[in-house]
Order: structure tokens, then C-alpha cells, then sequence
């Protein structure tokens, strides 16, 4: 599997583990919050919102984006790297290097020297791989499922019921004049049945109003409050948006918090049904209603049996709807209360996708320092004209928790960057966390590395020699301000550039020395 798809994978699994707690959380608000201020419940907008936020940060935490993240990744430690001893007849001279095995903070491809090592670093980088194929297995389940469903219950609906001719419905009580120039302007099909169903509209495109012959038994006035509140559904598009978050819901199949802000939906597009119909009607209207929906319910109890549809008065509580029919005025928010608190969802799913944890397949925990003899090899020249370093190796900071790959440069953008030693171009290339960078490959295992360039000067195989120009500095990938990002490599490791670098502290800024010194990394000055 290579990097790339490895990262994708990692920030796909995170985005699914974020939007479950995201679900969760909104869902839990808004209930709790619907305690306090009932109006909350009666407002699709508001549950359309939460919804929306959810996709938002699962969309956010699948980009790749900068993450300039608080959260610390996570990542599995890494088999400990075993200290060479030194022997007393050792008689060349001998430089002994900080070796830093650590998650990279920015992403990387990982070299064919750093394939994982043990079990736990091989199932950070496939279990991202396996829950994504699950997550696809289930999808297709699902989307199957539904479409099969649907089928299955409009085919049933169709063949167990019959078309009202325009003639035929003149003769209906339940629809009135009103009623029959709503249903000509909305192109609707009205059909009849003799199965023990609600009311209901089935289809968007080529939608249906289906009448079920029972409604006879009822008064005349009830009757045409029950057609009322569907052609309402119908005027307010809340077909269109139950089958919008039916397919949000497919889509996050996995997440029982995301299923009950759908029923949260469902039950505020009844409840706002309701009072569109009821509007401006006086309490004896009221009182009908309310005996007409606890008539469908009875009918409802039957209809449990039939798995294929749904009934058409929704989940809600039915003492609280029946009250809230019966009420004068039932609460209701402002459309500016409406907007803030969407406003307020998105934002909170825009942060939390910001704080999702930084995955990575490569070596992990904290820094483990060992000691490791190797023959001192020739010193590197520096690839700034003015050299004031920021960053040493290994040290960790908010943005690098697990510790510092290389040493950061200041350099303005557009400074000349030079080759460090003599070698040949290994890589030219442009990568999202790293932007324009360069690799040299200086013979004997070892090369250097350079990003975060404005741009590069040289080509892959191109012979150079040290203190030729590679580039210009820059801001390139993921990067905090233009500086120059130098990394030493050998033998497919990452080691402190230090070993290469003459004075490289005593060109250290006093704070980049003092962050160093204060995590336990020996200085030449303190040695």
C-alpha cells in the first residue's frame, strides 16, 4: 500500500470516528435543548442543519488539509532501537548521533527502509484499510436494501390500490374546491385503497396521494384536514427533504447518533405540518384534528405488520403532538434565532474537524534517543548564505509532538538554496506536506532533503556540485511561514543533520537552544 493511500485511508477512518461523536453530541444537545425551549422540535431547519453539519466535518476531515491540529496523533511506539556499545581499541574517531524515531508531524511517503516493523505498526496502516472496505460492503448493502425496499413498496401500493378520476373526485367529501385546485396545480395522481393505511404521498418526481376508503368513517370536516395536512407536506417540499436525509442516512450507515437526528427530522416536519395546516383555525378545528390523528393511529397499530412503508403520521410522541394541536399559539422560533443556531452547528462541525487526530503509518511514540558510533564522515557546507537556524532536531512542539525530523532555517522567501555536498538530484517533486522539495543522493547511503521550496532549479539525475544552486525557499505544503526545512538521511533513517553541519548551535537562535536543552538533548556546550 503506498503513503498516499495509506494517509487518505487514515483521514477516511478518522472522519467516520469524528462524525459519530459529532452526530452524537448534536443530537444529545438538541434533545436536551428541546426540554427547555419546545419550539426547537418543530423546525426541520434546525435538524436539516445538524445533519448538514455532520457531512461538513466528515467532508472537512477527509480534505487534505493542513492539520494544524491540537489533538496528538496517533501513532503506535515503535520497536526500541538498540544502543551500540563502544569498545575501549576503537582508535578512529567516532561521532555519536541522536537517532529520533518518531511519527513524522507532516505526512510522507515512507521509504522502503521504513516498512513497519511489528504488529501494531502493520494494523495502524491496515486497519484504515479494512474499515474502509467494510464501510463499502455496507454501503452497497444498504443502498441495495433501500432501493429494493422502495420498489417493493410502491409496486405493492400500486397494484393494491386503484386511480380516482378527476370526475370521481368531485364527488369526494374529504376534498373540497380548495383542495381540488391544490392537487390540479401540484400534477398530483390521487389513488384509493382498501388496505387499513394513513394518508400518505409516496414519490418526488411523480408524486402520488393516496386516500385510503376508511376516511369515510370519518366527519366530513376531518377528513379534509387529513387531506389538508398531506397537500402541506407536499407545498412545504417535505418529501424532498425526508428523501434527502434518507440517503445522508445510507451514506452513514454506521452511525446510530445520525439515525436518531433523522427521526429528529421527521418528527419536526410532522409537527411544523401541523401547525401550517391548524394556522388561524378556531378550537373546535383544533379538537377535529387532534380526534382525526388519534384515529390514524389506531389504524397504525395495524399497519405495524407491513415492513415496506412507514406510517404517514411519523414517530412522534402522541400525547405531546395531540397537545400541541389543541394549543392556540404552539411555540416558534424566529427565522434569526433559526439561522444562528444553524450557524452555530456548522461552525462547531468546522472546528472539530480541525481538531481530528493526525494518523500516521510510520514509525511512532515518543522520542527514543540512542547512541550509535559511525566514522565521522565529511562535514556538509551550509545551504543558506546566512545561516540563523529555528528548529533543532528532535525537539517537540505543538505542531510536531513527537519530535522535530530535521532543522528549520529562517530564510525570507525567494532565498538561494544551495546543495550541501556534491551528489546526484534523487527526487524533484511537489508532495502536500512537504510542497516543492528536493533530494540529493551524496553516495555511501546518504542524502539530504530539502522543502518546503518556492520553487526548484535543477532536475532528477542532474550531476551537482556542493553549493550549487537547488532552489528558492519558500512556504510550499505544510508550512507555518517561509523557512527552509533541511533533513539528513542514511540508510533510509532520518539523523540529527548536526553530524554534518560544523557549529550548527552555535548558529541556533537562544530560544531553539533553550527548547532543546529544556527536553533533555545535550548541547556541544554542555558536554
Amino acid at each position: 500500500m503506498t503513503a498516499a493511500l495509506s494517509l487518505t485511508l487514515s483521514y477516511f477512518t478518522a472522519a467516520c470516528a469524528g462524525s459519530v461523536l459529532v452526530a452524537l453530541m448534536l443530537d444529545a444537545g438538541l434533545r436536551r435543548a428541546a426540554t427547555r425551549w419546545p419550539a426547537l422540535g418543530a423546525h426541520r431547519s434546525i435538524w436539516l442543519a445538524a445533519q448538514c453539519a455532520v457531512v461538513l466535518m466528515f467532508a472537512l476531515a477527509c480534505a487534505p488539509l493542513p492539520r494544524n491540529t491540537m489533538a496528538p496523533s496517533l501513532a503506535l511506539p515503535a520497536a526500541p532501537v538498540p544502543q551500540a556499545r563502544s569498545h575501549p581499541e576503537q582508535s578512529h574517531p567516532v561521532v555519536f548521533e541522536h537517532v529520533v524515531t518518531a511519527t513524522p508531524a507532516r505526512p510522507a511517503p515512507m521509504s522502503a527502509h521504513e516498512a513497519p516493523a511489528d504488529v501494531g505498526r502493520l494494523a495502524l496502516v491496515w486497519l484504515p484499510a479494512a474499515w474502509f472496505a467494510i464501510y463499502l460492503t455496507g454501503l452497497v448493502w444498504h443502498v441495495a436494501s433501500s432501493l429494493r425496499t422502495q420498489r417493493r413498496w410502491r409496486h405493492w401500493l400500486l397494484r393494491e390500490s386503484r386511480v380516482v378520476s378527476a370526475d370521481a373526485l368531485h364527488t369526494w367529501p374529504a376534498v373540497g374546491p380548495k383542495q381540488r385546485a391544490s392537487i390540479a396545480r401540484m400534477r398530483l395522481t390521487v389513488r384509493t385503497t382498501d388496505l387499513p393505511v394513513s394518508p400518505m404521498l409516496f414519490g418526488v418526481r411523480r408524486a402520488c396521494l393516496l386516500l385510503p376508503a376508511h376516511l369515510s368513517a370519518l366527519a366530513v370536516n376531518q377528513q379534509r384536514l387529513i387531506v389538508a395536512h398531506e397537500l402541506t407536506h407536499r407545498q412545504r417540499a417535505d418529501p424532498l427533504w425526508l428523501m434527502l436525509s434518507a440517503a445522508l442516512g445510507v451514506m452513514f450507515w454506521f452511525s446510530r447518533p445520525f439515525q436518531r437526528l433523522d427521526a429528529g427530522l421527521r418528527e419536526a416536519v410532522e409537527l411544523g405540518c401541523d401547525d401550517a395546516v391548524l394556522a388561524g383555525r378556531n378550537a373546535g378545528e383544533r379538537r377535529s384534528y387532534a380526534a382525526a390523528l388519534v384515529a390514524q393511529l389506531r389504524l397504525q397499530l395495524q399497519w405495524q405488520g407491513h415492513a415496506c412503508a412507514a406510517p404517514a403520521f411519523g414517530n412522534c410522541g402522541v400525547t405531546a403532538r395531540v397537545q400541541r394541536m389543541q394549543s392556540a399559539r404552539p411555540p416558534r422560533m424566529s427565522r434569526r434565532t433559526r439561522v444562528l443556531a444553524s450557524a452555530c452547528m456548522l461552525a462547531f462541525a468546522a472546528v472539530s474537524a480541525t481538531l481530528q487526530p493526525a494518523f500516521s503509518a510510520a514509525r511512532a511514540s515518543a522520542p527514543v534517543v540512542a547512541l550509535s558510533p559511525i566514522p565521522a564522515p565529511a562535514a556538509w557546507v551550509y545551504p543558506l548564505d546566512q545561516v540563523r537556524v529555528t528548529a533543532l532536531y528532535g525537539v517537540r512542539s505543538p505542531n510536531v509532538p513527537t519530535g522535530h525530523h530535521g532543522v528549520d532555517f529562517a530564510a525570507p522567501r525567494g532565498t538561494p538554496v544551495h546543495a550541501v555536498a556534491p551528489g546526484t538530484v534523487a527526487q524533484v517533486a511537489f508532495d502536500p506536506a512537504w510542497g516543492h522539495f528536493v533530494r540529493v543522493d551524496h553516495g555511501g547511503g546518504m542524502s539530504s532533503l530539502l522543502i518546503h521550496l518556492e520553487h526548484a532549479a535543477v532536475t532528477k539525475g542532474q550531476r551537482i556540485a556542493a553549493g550549487a544552486l537547488l532552489g528558492a525557499s519558500g512556504s510550499s505544503g505544510k508550512a507555518t511561514g517561509p523557512h527552509l526545512h533541511l533533513e539528513y538521511w542514511r540508510d533510509g533513517r532520518r539523523l540529527d543533520p548536526e553530524i554534518m553541519l560544523a557549529d550548527l548551535s552555535a548558529r541556533a537562535s537562544a530560544k531553539a537552544l533553550a527548547r532543546r536543552r529544556s527536553q533533555g538533548f545535550p548541547l556541544p556546550t554542555d558536554q
